[in-house]
């Protein structure tokens, strides 16, 4: 399938270059139309076209017009964005049948118009210019009635209002046969019709599944209700009972001994209750551990030191330990003038000047007084 894009005003080549200079687009032309179909090849039989564009050149519009129905394809339009003038007459080369929209596309129809006259026009002139627009008016509506198999009156009150309008209205005018909805928007209107008997089976099957995804094959594998204990550690202990105390022989989850919260230990092997036993049965290791933890205390206790204590500990610690404190505080230390004491020798004793006089002084008087 060959996919014919016109996005643009419909203009002569003679026209592209001035289309260009005021819009910034070139245009389409018939030859362009006529390069895409010698690219087709002969055995594709089939051209999409997709339309956004406001009409243009009246030539050029009824010449692509012809020149699409002319190759005998199977051709289908579809409306993309805006179909106005023109583009309305090429729109309807397809069939109608084949003449789609999406849902914010939108059509304009209008009577042919002269875009602009030069120059001064006497009455016999200006009489041929609404004599031409008349009949392209004529040939137009012509071309509508006959493509769209509408009422002409119709076609006629919608040209002279000269405003869009949608797929609804594009449909009740046989521009389109259908509107383009988004699939994510359609509805099913399938009606599913089920007897009783497939009704069970389907709900039959629908339970084997739930049963199969639990690891059951039949409903009489399921367990029974299960309780949910709370153990004195904080866990979770299943018994498969309804109701009452768990008893030897009840299935059960997870094995190991669970103290509960009651003193009992309950001793569960290999998925069944296999012991409970009563809180008193371990009193005497209870006792045990007990006197063990008190005598730790007492330790600890004894031991203990106050913050101050253990401060000056850390301190010790710090700088060495005793042994290096002990062997600083024995300082090696000698004032000036003093001679260190040795074992053995006769201390030398230095006597000032002042100390030399005053014992001569005192010497001098021991003699005067003891005469």
């Amino acid at each position: 399938m060959a996919k014919l894009f016109i996005n643009k005003d419909i203009v002569a080549d003679s026209d592209k270059m001035e289309n260009w200079y005021l819009t910034g687009v070139d245009g389409m032309s018939f030859s362009d139309v006529q390069d895409f179909l010698g690219w087709v090849t002969p055995d594709d039989n089939h051209i999409d076209i997709e339309l956004h564009s406001c009409g243009g050149d009246v030539a050029e519009g009824y010449a692509i017009y012809d020149a699409l129905r002319a190759t005998g394809k199977e051709i289908s339009a579809t409306v993309v964005g805006r179909c106005a003038s023109m583009a309305t007459v090429i729109l309807l080369a397809a069939p109608i049948e084949r003449r789609k929209m999406y849902p914010h596309a939108k059509i304009l129809i209008h009577s042919p118009f002269c875009p602009g006259i030069e120059g001064s026009l006497d009455i016999s002139a200006l009489e041929s210019l609404k004599a031409g627009l008349e009949a392209e008016r004529e040939r137009m509506l012509s071309l509508y009635v006959e493509r769209c198999g509408v009422d002409r009156s119709l076609l006629e009150e919608q040209m002279a209002k000269e405003t869009w309008f949608g797929g609804e209205i594009a449909k009740q005018l046989g521009f389109v046969s259908e509107v383009i909805m988004p699939k994510s928007a359609k509805v099913s209107t399938k009606t599913i019709i089920m007897s009783k008997e497939n009704e069970m089976t389907v709900k039959k099957s629908l339970f084997e599944r739930i049963l199969a995804k639990a690891g059951y094959e039949k409903i009489e594998d399921v367990p029974a209700v299960a309780l949910e204990l709370t153990t004195a550690g904080g866990d979770t202990l299943t018994v498969e009972r309804e109701e009452g105390d768990p008893q030897v022989g009840d299935k059960a989850s997870p094995d190991g001994e669970h103290v509960m919260p009651d003193g009992k230990t309950i001793v569960v092997t290999d998925g069944v209750i296999t012991e409970i036993r009563d809180a008193d049965g371990g009193n005497e290791d209870n006792e045990a551990r007990i006197a063990e933890l008190e005598r730790q205390v007492a330790e600890l206790t004894a031991n203990a030191k106050t913050e101050d204590e253990q401060r000056i500990l850390d301190a010790v610690a710090k700088a060495g330990g005793i042994e290096k404190l002990t062997k600083a505080a024995a300082s090696k230390y000698v004032p000036a003038g003093r001679a260190p004491q040795v074992p053995g020798r006769t201390e030398v004793k230095h006597e000032s000047k002042i100390d030399k006089k005053l014992a001569a002084i005192r010497e001098k008087n021991k003699q005067r007084f003891s005469k």
